[in-house]
């Protein structure tokens, strides 16, 4: 009884500080928050996530989970310091709630604000533009998937899968530097020619301090390595400014919209210094992995009542001997505008087809019963825009062969999240 009641009330007291941290943080943006054309800019955003495993998976069952977001970019052009081109920003980031993905029991992340409850700096970095402003510097603690491996249509979907190829996000000790955990590191973009872009960053091999990831940890140590990461894309050119960072990714959606060109194609690889240790131990090996990723707007109607059409893939494949996945498959299809009288609602399909590595299944796995090759994730999802500051998405996920796991029926999970932002 004693347990039960200091589980609720801890459960109390988190909810309660994240309502009134938002509310404070509210405050400040209508009483702080320059014009648009002035050198801070202060944005609050919430993200609330109600998820009920219906059937199947580990376990039937509700959670909540929610996300809050506080970005402050500062861009000293207009400022006396003699600084023109550079760009300070800094980005906190609160988590509280369950785990969604225990009741389903899948791998690539039925949410993608699932994290552990913490409060956190999750970036913090200083970007110097050069070259008449068609290249940057970015140093600092920095999420790649703000830029690398990132797609604008695919931000619709809750799935974390749709947000970052999972042959990468499930790499690592910890994972590279993306939500929740990120590193120091170093990130230099150039764009070389009509929409042409090269990107490529280095960061601590290992984010956080795996023996306490709680809060903001900064470590550089000699046994962690390093983290490198390189992508090619081209992006059709219309009025958007492919030198700033794209800061949509992820979670920002309701924030800037980036790079918001309706047609990009990339490649990338990503490669870690430090040897992990293979699942059948036959000794230590280099983990390392490739993508390919594309969007593409089939139909953009204007006018009184716009429309439009786009479709999106990412592929991933990587070394199956230390990743606990041996490639990815992924794609879907975002209809804007698809119900009458509601032009700014968006409506999509999604699939995201991991296949387990053989060295995974065969030796982890299988020690713990039978199994089957991949995981496939079905999503569809409507997303209400009721004004400028507060969005409604329902969603559903029919998850099958949760975890590889062939003892686990296919789950099906229904949910509904709240986007408020300032």
């Amino acid at each position: 009884m004693r347990g039960s009641i200091a589980l609720l009330r801890d459960t109390a007291g988190k909810l309660s500080a994240s309502v009134l941290f938002m509310l404070l943080t509210s405050i400040t943006v209508y009483a702080q928050a320059p014009e648009e054309d002035g050198p801070f800019k202060l944005s609050v955003s919430y993200i609330g996530d109600v998820f009920m495993n219906t059937t199947g998976g580990a376990n039937t069952g509700i959670v909540y989970l929610d996300n809050i977001d506080v970005n402050l970019e500062a861009n000293f052009e207009t400022l006396p310091f003699g600084l023109s081109g550079t760009t300070f920003y800094v980005y906190g980031l609160g988590n509280q709630g369950n785990s969604i993905s225990s009741l389903a029991g899948d791998v690539q992340g039925v949410s993608n604000i699932e994290a552990e409850n913490s409060w956190r700096f999750f970036e913090f970095w200083v970007q110097k533009k050069f070259f008449l402003a068609n290249s940057s510097l970015l140093v600092g603690l920095y999420d790649i998937n703000s830029e690398f491996n990132a797609l604008n249509s695919s931000l619709l979907f809750l799935n974390s899968s749709s947000g970052l190829d999972p042959t990468i996000a499930l790499s690592g000790e910890m994972g590279p530097s993306t939500f929740p955990h990120t590193s120091l590191g170093v990130r230099l973009k150039v764009n070389m020619y009509k929409g042409i872009v090269f990107q490529g960053a280095v960061l601590d091999g290992v984010p956080s301090n795996p023996e306490n990831s709680g809060g903001t940890k900064v470590f550089l140590r000699e046994e962690d390595g390093l983290f490198f990461i390189g992508e090619l894309a081209l992006h059709s050119l219309r009025d958007q400014n492919l030198q700033m960072r794209n800061r949509t990714a992820r979670l920002q959606e309701i924030l800037s919209p980036g790079n918001g060109s309706d047609n990009n194609i990339g490649i990338g690889g990503w490669y870690y210094s430090r040897k992990t240790e293979t699942w059948d131990g036959s000794g230590p090996e280099q983990e390392y992995g490739i993508y390919a990723l594309g969007e593409y707007e089939l139909l953009k109607r204007e006018g009184a009542s716009p429309k439009s059409i786009k479709v999106f893939a990412r592929a991933g494949w990587t070394n199956s001997k230390t990743n606990m996945l041996d490639s990815f498959y992924g794609g879907g299809m975002v209809f804007k505008g698809l119900l009458p009288s509601r032009s700014a609602d968006e409506t999509g399909i999604a699939a995201a087809h991991a296949r387990g590595g053989t060295g995974y299944l065969n030796n982890i796995m299988l020690s713990s019963g039978r199994t089957e090759k991949a995981e496939t994730n079905i999503e569809l999802t409507h997303q209400f825009v009721l004004n400028d500051y507060a969005k409604i998405r329902p969603n559903v996920q029919y998850v099958i062969n949760p975890g590889f796991n062939e003892t686990l029926d296919n789950a099906l999970v229904t949910g509904i999240r709240l986007n408020i932002g300032f």
